[in-house]
């Protein structure tokens, strides 16, 4: 399936440097609009309201901003419960570490080889905590872990925060996708704007070709 074509600008200004030429231009164009529609006649009525519409769209549309502080939010949310597992893991293999000493294997079936490579990946991880809570429940491995202090509420946590870094993973794949959406409409708008702004201003060199002010 083809990926849809990226949305870029057509102007080189800042959002903001752009709505304020348009501001200035429409302000001028409406002064001498008899001059333009004169010569060229697809600038008549109802260009200037589509023209101030279109502005009106483009300042309506959140900046980038606003966007980036809500990605940087749940980024920032799914850091902490990724830190929080990263942290129960490591209790449950002390734990295990003391109920079974020097077995290398529980620590294997448990994926201590594969932490390293897991630790930081919000898709990996989650499947990591799931499988040390699947194994540490089983009796065998749960009684021992019990009696060297462990608690029943740490064991029972890995799968919550499994399943909490897994929704937040969402969260925050969904606040990228939607600064990408917002991104793409307020370019769009502005483009939209900056078309007007480029028509004038072609028109506007036969217009005024004698009158340099």
């Amino acid at each position: 399936m083809k990926h849809p074509e990226e949305v870029k600008r057509i102007f080189n200004k800042t959002d903001e440097e752009a709505l304020e030429q348009s501001d200035v231009m429409l302000g001028s164009f409406q002064d001498n609009k008899s001059l333009f529609i004169e010569r060229f006649t697809h600038l008549q009525d109802p260009f200037a309201g589509q023209w101030a519409n279109a502005a009106e769209t483009a300042r309506s549309l959140e900046p980038d901003y606003a966007s980036v502080a809500e990605q940087t939010k749940q980024t920032a949310l799914l850091e902490t419960v990724m830190d929080q597992g990263r942290n129960l893991y490591q209790t449950v293999i002390l734990y295990t570490q003391l109920a079974f000493p020097d077995d290398a294997a529980i620590l294997r079936l448990l994926g201590q080889p594969q932490y390293n490579s897991v630790r930081d990946s919000q898709l990996k991880l989650p499947v990591l905590l799931r499988t040390v809570y699947n194994q540490v429940s089983k009796p065998e491995y749960k009684a021992p872990l019990l009696a060297k202090g462990m608690k029943q509420s740490e064991i029972d946590l890995l799968d919550t925060l499994a399943g909490s870094i897994t929704v937040q993973n969402v969260a925050q794949q969904k606040a990228k996708k939607e600064r990408s959406l917002a991104a793409s409409q307020r370019i769009v708008a502005l483009n939209a704007v900056w078309e007007k702004i480029s028509s004038v201003s072609q028109c506007a060199k036969l217009v005024f070709q004698n009158d340099a002010a």
